[in-house]
């Protein structure tokens, strides 16, 4: 080997070295980032375990800005020392079934934003993962976009722990692995996550790397959770207002939430999927019941009357068959109309006030 071509060798190595120590620095940087800064709370659950046992000691807890409602899910359950009688699973359309309203008074209310099949599973996962066993009551809130073959929802891969009670859940009840066909990214690496992070630290500054911390709710004017899960909104919406009259009034279409504008039927594995979560719930001798919240009555008017959402009769009709065949209580219906309630007492186009919740679950048979 002459001197000439040592030297390009030398060279390349350098090269090659040199960039990567480059490529090992840019990597450092974006876990640093990520896991210093962690916004969405998808890697560590320090804050949400504060929020969890500050709940948990029966206080109401301020919602922090940004807080990862599954992760909390995951911190509040491995919190509790013992198993709540009833549980709540389903979405933020079931956030107001408490004590209060239910009667039941060992209960917590696990619902989260959108929820869909696989959070079903991980929520109740959570609890045999945690106890070995089940609550004894189970109130399924189930929202007709469940049953979407392509409903988009992905918080449930987010964290670990959370995807983890699903899957173990999903093939003890089922015999077999859960589908997953969404990408599970490394919140360590992921460039997306990186690049918001960094515009946290734009706005907050050195705040940013200190976190949120769990702090009790002394102003009722703000969003906090209660002691049994179950929520607060803010005033503005918490309150009958015109402006929020306004708000559920200013409809002028189908329901397009997790694309369901798409959906025109229900999905067989969807239903599969739920179908033999129920049989497995009973032959375990858990009280399952079945909540369908209804929809504002202008909202109404563009899913049933307008047949922008047609499958959503549909969704209500199989989930009575289901109530009929398993011998379950199924209380509610997707109908405002049909309750007598009006579209004063909704939040927006698919959430009820509490008093309009209160006056669904009374209709309880």
């Amino acid at each position: 080997m002459n001197m000439k071509t040592e030297i390009k060798n030398r060279s390349f190595v350098f090269f090659v070295m040199k960039g990567v120590v480059y490529i090992a620095f840019i990597l450092g940087v974006i876990i640093f980032i990520n896991y210093s800064v962690d916004a969405s709370h998808v890697i560590t659950a320090k804050s949400h375990t504060q929020m969890a046992k500050l709940a948990l000691s029966g206080k109401t807890v301020a919602m922090p800005e940004n807080y990862n409602e599954r992760i909390y899910q995951v911190a509040i359950v491995n919190s509790m020392k013992n198993i709540p009688e009833t549980v709540v699973i389903g979405s933020s359309r079931g956030m107001f079934l408490g004590s209060d309203i239910t009667g039941f008074n060992d209960i917590y209310n696990n619902c989260v934003s959108g929820a869909c099949i696989e959070d079903y599973y991980a929520l109740l996962g959570l609890y045999y993962q945690k106890f070995s066993k089940l609550p004894s009551r189970v109130i399924l809130e189930v929202s007709p976009w469940v049953f979407y073959g392509d409903n988009p929802e992905a918080r449930w891969i987010e964290s670990y722990a959370y995807r983890t009670a699903a899957e173990r859940f999903y093939q003890l009840v089922n015999s077999k692995e859960l589908k997953e066909d969404v990408k599970k990214e490394n919140p360590y690496l992921s460039l997306p996550y990186f690049q918001y992070n960094i515009s946290v630290i734009e706005e907050k500054g050195s705040e940013a790397f200190s976190g949120e911390k769990a702090t009790e709710s002394l102003n009722d004017k703000e969003q906090a959770d209660y002691s049994d899960g179950t929520i607060r909104y803010a005033e503005a919406l918490e309150k009958r207002s015109e402006e929020r009259l306004a708000k559920v009034q200013a409809t002028a279409g189908g329901v397009t939430y997790e694309n369901s504008q798409n959906m025109t039927e229900i999905n067989s594995e969807k239903s599969l999927d739920f179908e033999s979560l129920i049989d497995y719930l009973l032959g375990q001798d858990v009280e399952v019941v079945l909540y369908l919240q209804p929809f504002s009555v202008t909202q109404c008017y563009y899913i049933f009357d307008e047949g922008l959402n047609a499958v959503f009769a549909d969704v209500e009709v199989y989930l009575h068959e289901i109530g009929e065949e398993y011998d379950i209580t199924v209380v509610g219906g997707y109908d405002s109309r049909e309750f007598g309630l009006t579209d004063e007492m909704f939040i927006d186009f698919m959430h009820l006030d509490k008093e309009g919740t209160m006056l669904i679950w009374e209709k309880k048979q």
